[in-house]
């Protein structure tokens, strides 16, 4: 196994030689990175936006209706994530010349499978569910178009073209916002006209994607190795998703069927200040996995170690650095935006940011095993998480209120950091081989 390099100072070089490889041509040295924090701060701002604003359009009982139509396009959104997204932004980028176009063109088609299955599925569930068939369709055409333009931005990343995701997220969005606010002002949106534009917004901008593509190489021959190779992945990572779900809001709902509605409403203003540090973790999923898949394919595991360890470090750093200046900060931020009546619940934000800097330790160390193809590591990790959270979650809350539920979130939270730990020594200790099943030249 080789040696973890000693100080960071080793491991620099190493990272920045993977950021240059990985963005050569569409974003080079920092400017991929930059350029990927850019649009997720683009994107999160936008979208919280147009939160606001069909709020205010459509009235609560309106805007129910439609956040419980896009509440179903998530699951999708999830579904597509870890069936299609994940796996190929961790293995497309370390395939070789023929094999990458080869295996990016198998994925395009194993997208256009699952944007029909999904789109058919959310307008019939909501069609039986709503009796509505004109929400229905639009709700089922939005899905489509809205994975479509997740996954076309995705990819992008994947194929190295930062600054046209950007572009295309910056169109998607404008676009979007700009037709809301003017069906809002002339007292025509609906919640159907607002699941219209969405899907007309998001078309527009993967048409506008179509022309950097990158070149793509169709053969039949590898389309079942390639597919296998996604579902040995993808399988894990949905149920990854599910067990999150759980652990994230399985301890919640119990806790506020214990304490109140309150507990939820100050959960969820803590959850609205830290969305800084969730847009930095969405940020690094679109810089690391592909880095991460490109070191191992093209120096093994000594290429690999070095992404994670500087991954890991830096984001413990700034995730302590972050809850430092929210302990200072939380009273202030919470009293500005909700008003002074939540200040006193400050104490909570800093608690709750101190999953942050755990998580992203956790986050380098999944990347490494979906580099290594070998994500049911993840799935025992976070089931193992979800267990805990769900066992003790009510003897701590009814014993210790809100401290003893974020006790238990953070304790959680570190579990998953150390069972990922142990699995992936366990993982480099075996020393896989550098070639992991890739597309093999015909």
């Amino acid at each position: 196994m080789p040696a973890y390099p000693r100080d960071l100072r080793a491991l620099a070089p190493a990272l920045a030689g993977a950021c240059r490889g990985i963005f050569a041509g569409g974003g080079r040295g920092a400017a991929g990175p930059a350029l990927s924090v850019a649009d997720q701060a683009l994107v999160s701002a936008c979208n919280f936006a147009t939160t606001i604003v069909l709020a205010h359009a459509l009235g609560l009982e309106a805007f129910g209706l439609f956040s419980t139509a896009w509440i179903a396009v998530l699951l999708t959104v999830s579904l597509q994530l870890g069936l299609v997204v994940c796996p190929m932004i961790s293995i497309g980028p370390g395939l070789p010349g023929e094999a990458r176009h080869a295996y990016y063109a198998i994925v395009l088609v194993h997208e256009a499978a699952f944007l029909a299955l999904a789109g058919s599925a959310v307008a019939i569930g909501l069609a039986l569910a709503f009796g509505d068939r004109t929400l229905a369709l639009a709700a089922g055409t939005a899905c489509a178009a809205h994975l479509a333009q997740d996954f076309c931005r995705r990819y992008l990343f994947a194929r190295g073209r930062p600054p046209v995701v950007l572009g295309i997220d910056a169109l998607n969005q404008g676009v979007k916002l700009a037709a809301l606010i003017l069906l809002s002002r002339s007292a025509m949106l609906t919640p159907a006209h607002a699941l219209e534009v969405i899907a007309a917004s998001a078309a527009l901008s993967c048409l506008c994607a179509i022309p950097f593509r990158g070149a793509l190489a169709w053969r039949a021959g590898a389309f079942g190795a390639a597919s296998r190779r996604q579902w040995q992945s993808g399988r894990w990572l949905v149920l990854t998703g599910l067990m999150q779900w759980l652990s994230g809001y399985g301890g919640l709902l119990i806790a506020g069927a214990l304490l109140g509605v309150t507990l939820i409403g100050v959960l969820r203003a803590a959850q609205s200040i830290l969305g800084v540090l969730n847009l930095i973790r969405d940020a690094l999923e679109n810089i690391v996995p592909p880095i991460a898949g490109r070191a191992l394919a093209q120096r093994g595991l000594d290429g690999l170690l070095p992404v994670i360890g500087v991954t890991a470090a830096i984001g413990f750093a700034g995730g302590l650095g972050f809850t430092a200046l929210l302990a200072l900060t939380g009273k202030s931020l919470l009293a500005a935006a909700f008003g002074p009546g939540m200040a006193a619940y400050a104490w909570v934000v800093a608690w709750y940011s101190l999953l942050f800097p755990v998580s992203l330790v956790s986050f380098a160390q999944i990347c490494a095993f979906r580099a290594l193809e070998r994500t049911g590591a993840v799935f025992a990790a976070t089931a193992a998480a979800a267990a805990i959270n769900l066992a003790f979650v009510y003897p701590a809350v009814r014993w210790f209120g809100i401290e003893g539920l974020l006790g238990v979130a953070i304790a959680a939270e570190v579990l998953v950091c150390l069972v990922l730990a142990g699995l992936l020594r366990r993982v480099l200790k075996a020393r896989p081989s550098d070639t992991l099943g890739g597309l093999q030249a015909a």
